[in-house]
């Protein structure tokens, strides 16, 4: 008997090992956007916003049709394919606006760093799914170092709606993932992803009526808007929603927080940017709440039995 329970516990430690390191992965793939996005002109990202999206969302449902595991929707998906594509389209033109108004590192803390407390909110107060003190300690740790590595310069400015903006951005992001690891329970990762990804294009199709789309012209242009659409959406979300369905929602979403930590490191390697003593320090407080949250809950101790 105490043989059978230390197998089941192996089992969740080595699923949930799985889980954590399938929702770094795609977190790190989110984080090379920010470099590739840097090659765009400027004005356009709206526009490749939704070139990603449309791209992203064609590759998605090509892996469902040629997936042998699909199962049917059913009236129990609805809502949270809904709540998950309003998230998909309220994150990205909301954090646009974000940075347009109170610059990169501040809108870069508030909708990254406060996801995670709004995703522990959601699963506390309309899941009834406390997250736990271990979670609690390691996502405040890890939002410290996110504050730290985007700590704004002297050149940043704070203002007001652009905080308004980042945060209502961090809200969308919250409810993406909780969307996410609701349907995760009956469907496999492409499925999740699928029609959350179509209804967040349909829903930010009209922000980009009327622009110019001349720049996909440019081959190089075009071959990082489809990297944008079939690897930092479609691979990227399927790891993060096999993920999901074995660590949940709020621990995904602080595992998350590897995105800015990657597309820091980017900008160091192929960018040439530079990283503060500040941002250093933030960097290993980022790994430190990680490892945290990452650790598997402590279960009530195995007796063995001896037997005569």
């Amino acid at each position: 008997m105490a043989s059978q329970r230390t197998a089941k516990h192996r089992k969740r430690s080595d699923g949930r090992t799985l889980g954590i390191f399938a929702v770094a992965l795609g977190t790190i793939l989110w984080g090379t956007v920010g470099p590739v996005v840097k090659l765009f002109p400027e004005g356009t990202a709206f526009q490749y916003s939704l070139v990603r999206n449309l791209s992203g969302t064609t590759a998605l449902w090509l892996f469902v049709l040629l997936s042998k595991n699909k199962k049917r929707y059913t009236k129990q998906d609805i809502v949270p394919i809904l709540v998950s594509g309003t998230g998909a389209a309220l994150f990205f033109p909301l954090y646009i606006k974000a940075f347009e108004l109170t610059g990169v590192g501040v809108a870069a803390v508030v909708s990254i760093g406060v996801a995670p407390i709004f995703v522990g909110l959601i699963a506390w107060i309309a899941l009834k799914q406390p997250p736990g003190k271990q979670w609690t300690y390691g996502t405040f740790i890890a939002i410290a170092g996110v504050v730290a590595l985007n700590w704004p310069s002297g050149d940043n400015k704070v203002n007001v709606l652009g905080i308004g903006f980042a945060l209502a951005a961090a809200f969308g992001y919250s409810l993406q993932a909780t969307g996410m690891g609701i349907i995760s329970r009956r469907h496999t990762p492409y499925q999740c992803v699928a029609p959350m990804f179509t209804i967040g294009t349909i829903f930010q199709a009209p922000l980009s009526y009327g622009k110019d789309f001349t720049f996909l012209q440019d081959p190089v242009l075009l071959m990082g808007a489809l990297y944008g659409g079939i690897v930092t959406v479609a691979l990227a979300y399927a790891l993060f929603i096999y993920g999901i369905a074995r660590i949940g929602a709020a621990t995904a979403v602080t595992v998350g927080l590897m995105e800015p930590l990657t597309a820091s490191i980017l900008g160091v390697v192929l960018l040439a940017e530079s990283v503060s003593a500040v941002g250093i320090v933030g960097s290993v407080l980022i790994l430190i709440g990680l490892v945290v949250v990452s650790r598997p809950p402590k279960s009530a101790p195995i007796i063995e039995i001896a037997h005569a």
